[in-house]
């Protein structure tokens, strides 16, 4: 896979270099033409991924710790009324919590989950509002795949699932639109990482969210080698109390020549793409624009 140039570059110009990009994309070649928006929140140390796609669907996965509603009332207040679809990875607390106001303040339509029994108090109010709402329930399995339009979530894992193995059995998805993958990996660690990789898992990504929080105990080098992400996102709470990331961790990342940003460092980070093109950012701040491949003169990959 053939990696794309990355700059630097103020908000205006960049919008310019997108023009650009679409404008000189070769004729015919494939390429999506409505933007996909895919936003890293900040939510501290937990994950929340909120995907818009081109044709106007609303996906959420997972929702951080905090049942305080910070992620609802951030949805609400960027004109998302609904949620087509919600994605809970595994049980833990730093990714279900904030899913309960979700549910309890707005339409959710759709909820994939693993289906794992956990004895939490947040865990059975999500699905005591699931069955209470009336909500389309689904417990998921690596082949599985919600397409909409030129958008396709991709389930990698679990193929089965490990009792008491909460992190092990985390849903992993990959979401696909035009040219552009991301890997979303839940709290994965080695393990679940060594049976995607021996099952053959289509695992290549130029986005990645890094699993657990940038854990040592996930990211292994075969598994980063399999993905051979452009950028890593890592999720992950200021001064928290685990040590994440993992300075080995984004040693790793690095030395394969991705770019790591980070939610304690960056805030909320927001992805855009045409599925050719894409940029990261902060709000407000400078965009890492990433070009088509075309812009330089290479051929596709291999």
């Amino acid at each position: 896979m053939h990696r794309r140039p990355a700059l630097a570059v103020p908000v205006v110009a960049a919008a310019l270099l997108l023009l650009a990009g679409a404008a000189l994309w070769p004729e015919g070649a494939a390429h999506a033409s409505l933007p996909l928006v895919a936003t890293f929140l900040d939510v501290g140390q937990g994950d929340a991924i909120w995907v818009q796609t081109p044709d106007g669907q609303d996906l959420l996965m997972d929702g951080g710790p905090r049942t305080d509603g910070r992620v609802r009332d951030y949805l609400l207040s960027r004109g998302c009324a609904d949620v087509e679809l919600m994605v809970l990875t595994h049980p833990h607390a730093d990714h279900v919590s904030g899913l309960v106001p979700v549910l309890e303040g707005m339409p959710v339509h759709e909820v994939w989950y693993n289906g794992q029994e956990y004895g939490s108090a947040i865990y059975g109010r999500f699905l005591g509002l699931i069955a209470a709402e009336g909500i389309v329930s689904r417990t998921v399995r690596a082949g599985e795949a919600y397409t909409r339009g030129a958008v396709t979530l991709q389930i990698l894992h679990p193929q089965t699932l490990r009792p008491s193995e909460a992190n092990n059995n985390s849903v992993v998805c990959r979401l696909s639109y035009g040219e552009l993958d991301l890997l979303l990996t839940g709290d994965a660690e080695a393990s679940a990482e060594g049976e995607m990789l021996l099952r053959g898992a289509s695992l290549g990504a130029e986005v990645l969210k890094v699993a657990h929080h940038g854990s040592d105990s996930s990211s292994t080098l075969a598994f980063l080698e399999a993905v051979s992400p452009e950028i890593a996102v890592i999720s992950v709470g200021a001064t928290n109390p685990y040590g994440h990331p993992s300075p080995a961790t984004v040693a790793r990342l690095r030395a394969l020549g991705a770019a790591v940003h980070r939610t304690d460092r960056c805030g909320t980070l927001i992805l855009t793409t045409d599925g050719t093109s894409y940029t990261l950012a902060p709000p407000g701040c400078w965009l890492y624009v990433y070009l088509p491949l075309a812009l330089r003169g290479a051929g596709p990959g291999p």
